[in-house]
């Protein structure tokens, strides 16, 4: 409903976008550096103001803040017409996924796998089917380069293409190409950790290198099609297909598949209680999203 709201009216739209991703910039700096700021300098984390209706404020809210709003204000001033606006929509870019992944958290295979169908079906709908209900128009594609207005979503990573000085071919990943990808990485990160499988053993690395597969793929579609592509459509395999492969093998998917409901196919814990110990430290000392 958003994309379609965003393909209709997306003259008026794309600067509440902007504006949003700013404020966006702001929290996401603060949020992000806050902590490191107070750990090299602790004087930073003493108190200097109470502000009304904000409440206790530290230099160190005051240093991360400040990097925020210098990155926004550098994003707006430079995201038209000049050859360093795509650095400053990276770095905030990259906050944004790293706020994402310090959030939201999988607790099993099964809700990964269901996440990620769901949304490679909904990305090849969107690019490669709605032109034939929108006069010839892809969504997707026609909202992420702006419609027309001149300006682009800034939910992207953009990198330039090489040997076009004029930038009229940016390379552009969505947000959420790398963001739900990579809550499942995340996850099998975390397994490997919780069952002490050596790096070279475990199903991270695997997962990592079958996403820059699927990423390699996209880029090669792109360059053969000439045109927009769907980039979960190789992602979500490229990530899956090793991962599923190396857990029926090692005959680990019932135990991946959901730790809640394992019953004792592994050494770790008694068989009652391996499923929920599983659980609770592949999902971290918070509570699960999904």
């Amino acid at each position: 409903v958003v994309l379609v709201m965003l393909f209709f009216f997306m003259k008026y739209l794309i600067y509440c976008i902007i504006g949003v991703f700013c404020l966006g910039a702001i929290n996401v700096s603060h949020t992000l550096l806050r902590p490191f700021i107070a750990s090299f300098c602790p004087w930073s984390a003493r108190t200097i103001a109470d502000v009304p209706q904000v409440g206790a404020v530290a230099s160190a809210d005051i240093l991360s803040t400040s990097v925020g709003v210098v990155l926004a204000l550098a994003f707006l001033i430079t995201r038209n017409g000049s050859p360093y606006g795509w650095i400053f929509q990276d770095l905030i870019a990259a906050g944004f996924l790293m706020l994402m992944q310090r959030t939201f958290r999988l607790n099993k295979l099964k809700v990964a796998t269901l996440l990620l169908c769901l949304f490679f079906c909904f990305d090849i709908f969107f690019v490669f089917l709605t032109p034939y209900f929108f006069h010839g128009k892809s969504v997707m594609v026609t909202v992420a380069t702006g419609g027309g207005t001149g300006e682009t979503i800034p939910m992207l990573i953009r990198l330039p293409a090489f040997n076009d000085e004029l930038r009229l071919h940016d390379r552009m990943l969505g947000l959420g190409d790398i963001a739900l990808p990579g809550l499942c990485v995340s996850f099998l990160k975390r397994y490997d950790l919780v069952t002490h499988k050596h790096w070279r053993h475990g199903y991270f690395i695997w997962g990592l290198f079958g996403y820059g597969v699927g990423l390699a793929a996209c880029f090669v579609l792109l360059y053969l099609m000439q045109t927009g592509q769907p980039a979960l459509m190789t992602l979500v395999p490229g990530v899956l297909t090793p991962t599923f492969i190396l857990a029926i093998r090692r005959k680990e998917l019932a135990r991946m598949w959901d730790p809640e409901a394992y019953d004792g196919l592994n050494p770790m814990g008694s068989q009652s209680q391996a499923g929920v110990e599983l659980n609770s430290q592949v999902c971290g000392d918070r509570d699960p999203i999904l």
